[in-house]
């Protein structure tokens, strides 16, 4: 008896529609509850309401493989500056070993040759099984983890009286770019990097001291949750105690919102953000690798 042939689409984006969006974080439900792992997607920052098609696309980040008109594997390239890529995704449990990902790999790489990446990442949670051996099957070299963390202990949320926070406007852009930089590339300040455009659900606060602004820290808000992410002191005011003063701000206005659950990542490199995360009441949860891969 013959074995039927299935219907099978591969449909590239730049951006993802809410329809899409839905698909996705379903596959991701799906995947993370069988293999008991966490996945960085990052797709609040990758929806569209404006529909987009293969032809005319100034970039593909999006690459969805459907079989009857069903996702069954996903990857998406994330890139936030400093000309580095990062590839996540994910196949569902019954369609693995079957060069789905594969053939989704091949595409995500071409387009990152033709768009001159100097560094691809590949990321994977430290207990993906799938994940790590298809990571070593593409000669993925290990090149640094991060901690997913979760606030578990409260602490006391005093009075900050040095520092004090206000939410970014729109004249606010450029020094976010320039800080992201600094904070996440190493850049000199005076490159150019795309400014970040305003996405639902999300927050970014300006860290000033006497008016002047020494740092930024975001909030991502999703239902009772709240996730921390973007959050840096400029150097020169580094190792005075702003950056604790400033989490514990966020921490604070978080409260009012009666928000309990807080997470976060932090490079496990980072031991001065490390520190700074537990001694607020900061625990780990899990691991996330990250792989470099040349193409």
């Amino acid at each position: 008896m013959s074995e039927k042939i299935l219907n099978q689409t591969i449909c590239l984006k730049q951006y993802i529609s809410e329809r899409e969006y839905k698909e996705i974080n379903q596959l991701e439900v799906l995947c993370s509850l069988k293999d008991k792992t966490n996945l960085k997607l990052e797709l609040d920052y990758k929806v569209s309401v404006t529909k987009n098609d293969y032809i005319g696309l100034k970039e593909i980040n999006e690459y969805l493989y459907y079989v009857e008109d069903v996702l069954v594997a996903y990857l998406g390239i994330s890139s936030f500056g400093g000309n580095n890529g990062e590839i996540n995704g994910m196949t569902h449990p019954d369609f693995r070993r079957k060069g789905l990902f594969t053939k989704l790999f091949k595409l995500a790489t071409e387009e990152c040759q033709k768009r001159n990446f100097n560094n691809i990442f590949l990321l994977s949670d430290g207990k993906s099984r799938s994940g790590t051996f298809f990571i070593k099957a593409v000669c993925g070299k290990y090149d640094f983890s991060e901690y997913r963390m979760k606030l578990f202990n409260k602490t006391i949320l005093e009075n900050i009286n040095s520092i004090s926070l206000r939410k970014a406007e729109k004249a606010d852009k450029r020094e976010i770019a320039r800080q992201n930089a600094i904070f996440f590339y190493g850049s000199e300040e005076g490159e150019s990097f795309p400014e970040e455009e305003e996405i639902i659900n999300m927050t970014t606060y300006m860290i000033e001291l006497n008016k002047a602004i020494i740092g930024k820290i975001r909030i991502e808000h999703s239902d009772n949750s709240a996730f921390i992410c973007g959050f840096g002191i400029l150097p020169n005011f580094r190792g005075k105690g702003y950056g604790k003063q400033a989490l514990k701000e966020v921490l604070r206005i978080i409260k009012e919102e009666n928000i309990s659950d807080v997470e976060l990542d932090v490079e496990s490199k980072n031991n001065t953000a490390l520190n700074l995360y537990k001694v607020c009441g900061f625990e780990e949860m899990s691991v996330m690798n990250y792989y470099r891969v040349s193409i």
